[in-house]
């Protein structure tokens, strides 16, 4: 009897107190929101070290936190942020065998002077045997146009030279220009800890040979090919006066020059440091004045430098060992919000910087980042209030449009979502197999059952609204049977039972993504439908992010994954596709190698046409896409949805007012402003200046 009146009457009884305690719950939240920001982060931040981190989580982070030399503005154009301005100019040296040739040839390029301004040629001088132009822009065509029109035989023949040491490379280096100073090196430079490069005459190889083999071995020299001239870009950054570190100590260059090294140390194992490889010095004349020369064009340089700088004082001369234990997980930046607390599992907070550079902003307090497991607990969370915004799952976006309670805004992404195959495993070597598992799988069913129709089908590794993307890219049709026929071509032909097999060993590999994330998962399973119908077995595994991303991701472990790109607004993807790039902790973690994409890939960093990029561009993304090192998906529709009037905007105009107005999409996205977002329930804590601008209640 007790069992029977529990059932009737306890259940029912403890139902309505959970909802009793869900609704006064909701209702505390609501009743006592702080004047700060609460976002919902799927997956815990690695590392909130900028140069050392990979993942999206922690970059949406620090961003609050650090600051670089430049940064995109809302149009994403490239503005100052630490820097306050920048020149960009080259020096391009040509070398002669001895000082007569290089003064001939001065008189030369002297006599071409009406020429001078569209090779935007500012100066000419010669020091030595060297010939030294000066251009007020960077780039290789007019050096080249130059250098073709000037005598070859006076020409002294230059190779690249690049050692591999088992002692201090630096070191090395160095001794070996004091014991060789007839060696008629041009440049010298310091690849890593373990290599060097030097631009000499080709006579130069065998003394370093011999020195080396003099000096304890263990050295070896390759030639990486012949110089013409050296084309050295030359980027000058003046600082901002009274930038403070959040611990307030003044900002200074002597903090850039750190975080260049910091960035190029082995020991760091910063992804980032393929941004860098083309520099040849970075020099601080003065506390605002940073020099950044270039040992050829790059034209990426200044969006390299939207990197987030260190600081100095806090990191220099510390092991890595002290980072991660002092900094990583509780940093120092320059930012609007300073580093407040991290709780394992739950969130992370940021606190207002009073002593800001732009202040009076921000005007929140805090921002408060909460990490939730998955997509149905980020959406319980937005609508209960407990995080402001939600990044909307393809299937409620068109609820929530109809939603008057919500502000919504959309669109096209600058990602992409793909399943990456190792090319290090034999299964996906062969082109042709690679292009089979492309047709079999029915990416346009996947766009409309999965995204709902908001998004498209993937063309490769740029997305339709970049202006060097190449349209003239076709998808991969679904098509089981050219799959079939291209797995038989192969040497795949079906088994006993179903499984195609070749030399004895079965089609059959695992399909690895992270847990919490539906879409992916769902992707997985399709994908492991779709080939199944053409012999092929596909096993999937769900793991936690961090253990996902460690233990598999960064490490090249696994058979396949799903996973995506959230690109920025450059055509530079040197870091996910070059075959210098396949080494765990990098990027090209399917282990990429084309000689064609590597050529690409390194010419237009150092093209500055804008229709040469867009040509090299549209040649690397069909290569690309042609090759299948991922299987590409689908670049879906961003839509995010905030609580109407939650937030508003009220920022500086640049000429000393204030622009007030509701949140709103710009091409840097939603939350560009987002330093100046105000709760309009706060509005009573803006200065009085400020609130003079803002909408009276009618």
């Amino acid at each position: 009897m007790r069992v029977a009146r529990f059932f009737i009457y306890g259940i029912p009884a403890f139902l309505i107190a959970l909802i009793a305690a869900a609704f006064l719950n909701s209702a505390f939240l609501a009743t006592s929101k702080k004047n700060e920001m609460s976002l919902g982060v799927l997956g815990e931040p690695s590392t909130l070290n900028p140069i050392q981190q990979a993942d999206s989580a922690s970059a949406q982070v620090f961003s609050t936190i650090f600051n670089g030399l430049l940064k995109y503005d809302e149009n994403l154009e490239i503005v100052g942020d630490l820097a306050k301005s920048w020149t960009i100019s080259q020096t391009t040296t040509v070398v002669f065998r001895d000082s007569a040739s290089s003064a001939a040839a001065l008189k030369l390029v002297e006599s071409w002077r009406p020429e001078w301004e569209g090779w935007t040629l500012e100066a000419a001088r010669i020091d030595g045997n060297f010939l030294l132009l000066s251009f007020t822009e960077p780039g290789l065509a007019a050096s080249q146009q130059i250098f073709d029109r000037l005598p070859k035989d006076a020409l002294q023949p230059l190779v690249t030279l690049r050692v591999t040491v088992k002692e201090n490379a630096r070191t090395a280096m160095e001794n070996f220009l004091q014991a060789h100073p007839a060696a008629r090196v041009v440049r010298g430079w310091v690849e890593s800890g373990a290599a060097f490069e030097l631009t000499a005459a080709p006579d130069a190889r065998p003394a370093l040979e011999s020195w080396l083999a003099a000096n304890g071995g263990g050295g070896e020299v390759a030639e990486t090919g012949p110089v013409a001239f050296l084309a050295e870009p030359l980027v000058v950054f003046t600082l901002r006066d009274r930038v403070r570190w959040h611990d307030g100590a003044p900002f200074t260059s002597r903090d850039v020059a750190f975080t260049y090294r910091a960035i190029m140390d082995d020991a760091s194992a910063s992804p980032r440091k393929p941004d860098f490889d083309l520099i040849r010095s970075v020099e601080t004349p003065g506390l605002r004045t940073v020099r950044v020369t270039y040992r050829k064009p790059y034209s990426p340089a200044l969006s390299s430098w939207m990197i987030s700088i260190l600081p100095a004082h806090l990191l220099e001369g510390k092991p890595q060992s002290w980072w991660a234990e002092n900094f990583n997980r509780a940093p120092v930046g320059t930012g609007p919000f300073k580093f407040g607390e991290w709780k394992t599992n739950e969130f992370i907070r940021v606190v207002r910087n009073p002593g800001y550079f732009w202040a009076p902003g921000p005007w929140l307090d805090a921002m408060v980042f909460r990490f939730l497991p998955d997509q149905l607990s980020l959406r319980l969370a937005f609508e209960t209030r407990q995080v402001d915004f939600w990044s909307a799952e393809p299937w409620a976006v068109t609820a929530f449009e109809k939603d008057r309670r919500f502000t919504v805004f959309s669109s096209p992404s600058s990602s992409y979502t793909y399943i990456g195959w190792n090319l290090k495993r034999p299964l996906f070597q062969d082109e042709r197999v690679r292009r089979a598992l492309a047709h079999a799988v029915d990416i346009p069913s996947m766009v409309k059952f999965i995204l709902y129709g908001h998004g498209i089908q993937s063309t490769g590794i740029f997305t339709p609204q970049m202006w060097f993307f190449n349209p003239a890219v076709t998808p991969y049709i679904h098509d089981p049977e050219k799959s079939k026929v291209l797995l038989d071509a192969a040497g795949w032909v079906p088994g006993p039972d179903g499984i195609r097999v070749k030399d004895g060993k079965r089609f059959s590999f695992t399909l690895i993504t992270n847990n919490g994330n539906e879409i992916r998962r769902d992707i997985a399973t399709l994908v492991q439908d779709g080939l199944k119908a053409i012999g092929v077995e596909v096993k999937v595994e769900l793991y936690e992010w961090a253990v996902f991303l460690k233990n598999h991701v960064n490490k090249g472990d696994f058979d396949a994954i799903v996973l995506g790109w959230s690109l920025g607004a450059d055509y530079d993807q040197f870091q996910i596709w070059h075959s210098s790039q396949t080494n765990p902790e990098q990027l090209n973690v399917v282990g990429y190698k084309s000689p064609e994409a590597n050529r690409l890939l390194e010419d237009i960093r150092q093209e500055y046409n804008r229709a040469k990029i867009i040509s090299m561009a549209g040649e690397l993304q069909n290569i690309i896409y042609r090759d299948q090192p991922y299987l590409f998906l689908y670049v879906p529709q961003g839509t995010s949805a905030m609580w109407n009037d939650s937030y508003r905007i009220c920022r500086p105009d640049g000429k000393g007012g204030w622009i007030e107005s509701p949140v709103e999409m710009t091409k840097a996205g939603w939350s560009y402003w987002s330093d100046w977002f105000y709760r309009p329930e706060f509005a009573d804590r803006l200065p009085e200046k400020v609130r003079a601008t803002l909408p009276t209640k009618k």
